[in-house]
């Protein structure tokens, strides 16, 4: 009986191709032959081809395969290596750390060399459920060792603006609102939106990258 094959699209295109690089460069360097190569396939993947395969059982022989010694690179001037919105708030967490003066380097390389050492994942498109939450959560606390006293120094700013230019009322609605996150939470989120607002106060912009970390759901008045 012939097997159907699986509609091709654009991760399993990505799998695919990963696959047959990390076949060609373990051969190379570890000596990993053909029949040893169908063997993970079949044993790991539950399918003799790719072909055949469904893009969980890719994902489970990349993996496998990493832990023979592959390693995925991103390619040069890839922007993003994010697949998922959780993926998405990482890297914006990596941007805000560089905004808050933290983080010196917010590339690409020096994220996925962060994310190789907390999550000990080379590529953080393959990023997945527990692993993620873990990421989050430790650059969130790593980012509230530094967040507090930069809202205190952006409230301090908008004091001495407003000495010597009066604030408009669209001003002092911003200022109030981080006013009222602040005293509704000491969390990130609140002061998130807290610094937020105190930038738009002052007439600074926020990367459009940092979207991903605004809550899902948002604080009455914003």
């Amino acid at each position: 009986m012939t097997t159907a094959k699986i509609p091709a699209n654009n991760r399993r295109a990505t799998l695919i191709k990963l696959i047959h690089v990390a076949k060609r460069e373990l051969g190379q360097k570890h000596g990993l032959d053909e029949p040893t190569y169908r063997s993970i396939l079949l044993s790991v993947g539950k399918s003799a081809s790719l072909t055949t395969m469904g893009v969980p059982g890719m994902v489970d022989v990349l993996e496998h395969l990493k832990t023979k010694g592959f390693q995925v690179r991103p390619k040069a001037g890839d922007r993003s290596q994010t697949i998922n919105p959780d993926a998405s708030k990482v890297r914006a967490l990596w941007l805000f750390l560089h905004a808050l003066g933290v983080v010196n380097d917010p590339s690409e390389r020096a994220l996925a060399a962060y994310v190789k050492r907390i999550a000990k994942v080379d590529d953080l498109r393959w990023v997945r459920g527990s692993v993620t939450d873990t990421l989050i959560e430790t650059l969130k606390k790593w980012a509230m060792r530094f967040l507090p006293d930069a809202v205190m120094a952006l409230r301090r700013e908008v004091v001495q603006l407003h000495q010597a230019n009066p604030l408009s009322a669209v001003q002092i609605e911003r200022v109030e609102y981080a006013q009222l996150c602040l005293h509704r939470g000491q969390g990130f989120d609140m002061h998130w939106w807290a610094w937020e607002a105190l930038m738009q106060v002052l007439g600074r912009p926020v990367l459009a990258d940092l979207a991903a970390l605004k809550p899902a759901e948002e604080t009455n008045g914003h």
